[in-house]
């Protein structure tokens, strides 16, 4: 293929049958051709085009249409048909956009002496210009934004699936929760670096006990005479491993906001305001950070006091305060984590406990026997099911693998893990399975072992972080916004060497926002992180500042080191397992006590964003509630929420009826 287009293309599907399209294009419907997908080079848009497999085209007014077409869809491709890069050639009679001038195009391509010219029609739509894709049998439709038909093209050789899977892939469009087979249309020319630093990340592939730097062993005991080393290191020593500062943080916490204050200083003085831009007309003052020490962790004791006699809890704010302070102990941990992941209630006597853990275990195995029972047609006829098994199937495999609990060959373990996450398809289909869902519940499953009350603790785990597997990645982009304007407000000087660097989208913080740090910290510091973030204390973006208490930690190493966007990303991925959790728990408190302070002083008119991530309530008034979009309010339009009802004991009692009906009938074919 030439490159005369300067598109590169993702996908090219022969036998594709122009169904329905503007009048323009009357010559080539019902004629079979080719649907081709790319990106444009220069400006990143991404775009479909079809042409007739047979382009003698002599119609002249067919050389003269008003518009082009764009569509976005989404999956991923076969192994059939994989998708190759390459470049397209620009049809010789491709159509502007809507603003373009039938005449001028007129003058442009019809030839001097009027003569019919064989050209090749070709139907060219920008991603963009789409309002979504719908899928019928094999039939693909595309919308405009008004919501009319743009065109409609039928695949002879293969499912529409193929092309949607890789728009999937590509984050180009994402499927509506609320109409059935329909794929609103997404283009973000920045998608590509998130993607890019997400797949360089590879969640899957690193190892779950990483390899320990080697000379980490000198270096610990050279933090033990930290003591007779001088404060104020110079900058020729900063090169040093974020392990040697750990071990004196809290004595130099507010010597090293002085530091960072005149060093602000001495850059200009230009705070930069809560989206990360200059403000040349205020000048920004911190609060000094407070020194903050952990606690001790909640004990059986302490447990056993704040129990009632009938088996409720009595103070969960206290216990909750416990726990941030200093986490839980191992011996009562399975416990207390059925508290604070909701399934068992705070408030519930012994005897209420036990009653939802029961019903709760029998919900449990009714989902898992809808998947357990399904005919291998129903699984062949079901390709969202399929899709998710298969990649189940492929992530258990590698789950955790170095830990006794998951480790060796035909490991029980291994079953309870793939049956927990094939039953959470059955209980949230919208979302099913995404990659990184399993490194959430192996802690989960290792620590409480039972496999239904496992489940459901994974339940409230995924409640806490649904966000995260957003198909459109939206729930991740909000939070690196977050962390971008948290960063900005507290280290001005980081920020401002990474936005220097191209590198302030905080896109290397990806896999620690995605999993909650599993990757980068050992089996238990991960148990201690999780329930200390499940408190909720003392902001529920507590996590947020858990990311800017690293980069805080690794500045010196980014600054000093000349760090571009790649060499940040890997050492970022390199810190894996190299990370003082108390420290990094400690300085992240430090912070939030210091970005508290410090909105506490000032004007309550200033810096909405950031008193929205620490959790303080806002007035409308104070930017505290947004509109609407078109899209929320259509979403709200299409609810259908009320057919989810409580059913009524009528109703129920024609569903029991049926369902043993249908377990009669299904045995008696078993044995007869």
């Amino acid at each position: 293929m030439d490159n005369e287009s300067g598109i590169e293309e993702k996908f090219i599907q022969n036998g594709v049958l122009l169904k329905k399209a503007n009048a323009t294009y009357i010559s080539v419907l019902n004629a079979e051709g080719i649907l081709t997908f790319g990106q444009c080079i220069k400006t990143n848009l991404h775009v479909f085009e079809w042409k007739p497999e047979t382009c003698d085209i002599t119609d002249s007014e067919s050389l003269e249409s008003g518009w082009s077409l764009v569509d976005p869809i989404s999956r991923q491709p076969s192994p059939q048909q994989p998708a190759q890069p390459a470049s397209i050639a620009c049809p010789t009679s491709t159509v502007s956009g809507p603003g373009s001038s039938p005449s001028s195009r007129a003058t442009s391509e019809e030839p001097a002496t009027g003569a019919p010219t064989k050209a090749k029609l070709s139907i060219r739509v920008f991603l963009r210009d789409l309002k979504g894709l719908e899928t019928h049998k094999d039939e693909l439709r595309f919308y405009n934004h008004d919501h009319t038909v743009h065109s409609v093209y039928l695949f002879r050789q293969t499912s529409t699936s193929v092309l949607l899977q890789l728009l999937e892939r590509f984050r180009c469009v994402r499927k509506s929760t609320h109409r059935k087979n329909f794929y609103r249309c997404i283009d973000d020319p920045d998608q590509d670096k998130l993607q890019k630093s997400f797949s360089e990340l590879n969640i899957a592939d690193i190892r779950a006990r990483p390899r320990p730097r080697p000379y980490m062993d000198m270096l610990s005991k050279l933090a033990n005479v930290q003591q007779i080393l001088p404060i104020h290191r110079p900058a020729s020593q900063s090169t040093l491993p974020g392990e040697l500062r750990l071990s004196n943080l809290n004595a130099r916490v507010q010597d090293a906001a002085a530091d960072r204050h005149s060093t602000d200083e001495s850059h200009g003085g230009v705070p930069v305001t809560d989206n990360g831009e200059t403000n040349g007309t205020e000048t920004r003052k911190l609060a000094p950070r407070p020194p903050v020490h952990r606690g001790l962790p909640l004990d059986a004791g302490t447990w056993e006091d704040v129990k009632c006699p009938n088996g409720s809890i009595s103070d969960p704010e206290r216990v909750k305060e416990i726990i941030f302070r200093g986490g839980i102990k191992q011996d009562i941990r399975a416990e207390v984590w059925k508290y604070l992941l909701g399934l068992d209630v705070w408030e519930h006597t012994t005897q209420q406990r036990d009653e939802r853990r029961a019903h709760k275990t029998q919900e449990y195995f009714q989902m898992k026997f809808q998947w357990l029972t399904m005919t291998p047609t129903q699984e062949h006829n079901f390709t969202g099911y399929r899709e998710r098994k298969c990649q189940i199937e492929k992530d258990v495999k590698r789950t955790d693998r170095t830990y006794e609990f998951f480790a060796g060959d035909d490991n029980p373990n291994l079953a309870k893990l793939q049956d927990i996450l094939m039953t959470y398809v059955m209980y949230n289909f919208d979302l099913g399975y995404v990659q990184g869902m399993s490194d959430l519940l192996a802690p989960i499953l290792s620590l409480v072992q039972n496999e239904a009350e496992s489940f459901w603790c994974f339940v409230g785990f995924m409640h806490k972080v649904f966000a995260n597997f957003d198909i459109d990645q939206k729930g991740m982009k909000l939070q690196l916004e977050h962390l971008r304007v948290l960063l900005s407000f507290v280290n001005e000087r980081l920020f401002n060497y990474m936005r220097e660097n191209q590198s302030e989208n905080m896109y290397f913080c990806f896999r620690w926002l995605l999993v909650w740090f599993k990757r980068e910290f050992s089996n238990s510091d991960i148990m201690h992180l999780w329930e200390v973030l499940w408190t909720g204390l003392p902001c529920p973006n507590f996590h947020l500042f858990v990311c800017v208490a690293i980069l805080d930690q690794e500045m010196d190493v980014f600054i000093d080191g000349q760090f571009s966007f790649t060499e940040i990303l890997k050492h970022v991925n390199e810190l894996s397992g190299n990370l003082n959790l108390a420290a990094v728990l400690e300085q992240a408190e430090s912070i939030y006590l210091q970005v508290k302070q410090t909105l506490d002083a000032a004007s309550k008119e200033s810096h909405h964003e950031l008193r929205k991530i620490i959790g303080e309530q806002l007035s409308s008034s104070e930017g505290g509630t947004t509109g609407n979009t078109d899209e929320d309010e259509e979403d709200e339009e299409d609810s259908c929420m009320s057919i989810v009802n409580e059913r009524s004991p009528e109703e129920k009692e024609i569903l029991q009826r049926k369902l043993d009906e249908a377990c009669d009938l299904s045995l008696s074919y078993m044995f007869f």
